[in-house]
């Protein structure tokens, strides 16, 4: 029997037999055999000369790969995900779990997998949501939310807008379902339902968590969907009316944490842009770089950038950002500023002045690939 045939043979027997790990060693020794190493030790990367590295780093990632789908077709997610990391394969795992049914006993490594892991985001917040409740959704969220990519947190953020509308809009018809003889239509949005309702506010409390629907407005930040940002502003002008007492105060430049957000997804919506601005410039005059941090300058530049003033956003940058500063992944880069005005000529005075070689670089080679992708 030649070593290619007892290694099919050895492979064919512990799949069958369900002996996946070991499956994954045979197939390690296998390739260090074709390479005429050692079957017992296994090498150092490193230590290997070219094109043997290159080689065994494939064989070990297909060697992943064939592991990983079996076990994933064996239903052992967590086990899968071992070696389906290392192979990259991430899409297989989100496929995978975009075909798995929560239930009490697998709920908790579901969403390990889905949201810790990184694999599907939005999925697996969902299910924390519906799993633990908002409240401890919320505080893994706030907990989360610096370790998260941009799309990443708009993705529980759309999660979360969805839930605590959905939650909101069924407690006011209900309501007014009681004072009314007619509850209100299903799809009616909390606009509509709070609109000539004065006397749903009579009563000093919320239809919701009011600890969560300010968390949930102070989230919603990082949406720019229309239809999302619509449902977020539905949520800020209901906690506008609400009794003093449960609107929460916010940091600069949200201290007024509801009117502030109203101007701020009224602009993101393009409505009532003008009045925004000036909103967001004076609290960004008043703030104190010190004591409030980058954030007020920041919320203008987003603000500009998505209401089409990218320029002016660039002048500020250069005039109000120190060189040094540390911007939230929440603020628009200088780079995205260019790109939207146009204006490279001010990107590289701005970036020569603060002796940025590298952002120059960045700022060439981005030109050249947006001429590239404008010629194709």
């Amino acid at each position: 029997m030649s070593t290619d045939e007892l290694f099919s043979r050895l492979a064919h027997e512990l799949a069958a037999a369900g002996r996946w790990h070991e499956l994954f060693e045979a197939r390690l020794v296998e390739a260090r055999s074709r390479l005429g190493l050692s079957l017992t030790d296994s090498p150092s990367l490193d230590d290997l000369p070219e094109p043997a590295r290159t080689t065994l780093e494939n064989d070990y990632t297909a060697a992943c790969r064939e592991v990983g789908g079996l076990l994933l077709d064996a239903g052992r997610l967590r086990e899968a995900w071992r070696y389906l990391r290392p192979a990259g394969e991430k899409r297989m795992m989100r496929a995978a779990l975009a075909r798995s049914v929560p239930t009490t006993e697998n709920i908790e490594p579901l969403i390990e997998l889905a949201l810790y892991e990184g694999v599907d985001v939005e999925r697996g917040y969902g299910w924390m949501l519906g799993h633990l409740g908002t409240c401890n959704a919320i505080t893994t969220l706030e907990g989360l939310a610096h370790q998260l990519s941009h799309e990443d947190l708009a993705a529980c953020a759309t999660v979360l807008v969805r839930h605590v509308d959905r939650e909101l809009r069924e407690n006011l018809r209900n309501h007014i379902g009681r004072q009314e003889p007619t509850k209100p239509a299903a799809r009616a949005t909390v606009t509509e339902l709070m609109e000539g309702r004065d006397w749903l506010f009579e009563v000093q409390a919320s239809h919701v968590d009011a600890s969560h629907l300010a968390a949930t407005v102070r989230f919603a930040r990082v949406l720019t969907v229309p239809p999302l940002v619509e449902l977020a502003l539905g949520l800020a002008e209901y906690g506008a009316r609400l009794d003093t007492t449960l609107q929460y105060a916010g940091e600069a430049p949200f201290e007024d944490l509801y009117e502030s957000h109203r101007h701020f997804f009224l602009a993101t919506l393009g409505r009532e842009v003008p009045a925004a601005l000036d909103y967001f410039r004076a609290r960004a005059d008043e703030s104190d770089l010190a004591s409030d941090g980058t954030a007020p300058l920041e919320t203008l530049l987003v603000l500009l950038e998505r209401t089409g003033h990218a320029q002016e956003a660039m002048e500020i940058f250069a005039r109000e950002i120190p060189a040094d500063a540390q911007l939230s992944p929440f603020a628009p880069r200088l780079l995205d500023l260019a790109a939207k005005s146009g204006d490279w000529e001010r990107y590289e005075t701005i970036l020569t002045d603060r002796d940025d070689p590298v952002g120059l670089a960045i700022g060439v080679v981005h030109r050249q690939q947006l001429g590239a992708a404008e010629r194709h």
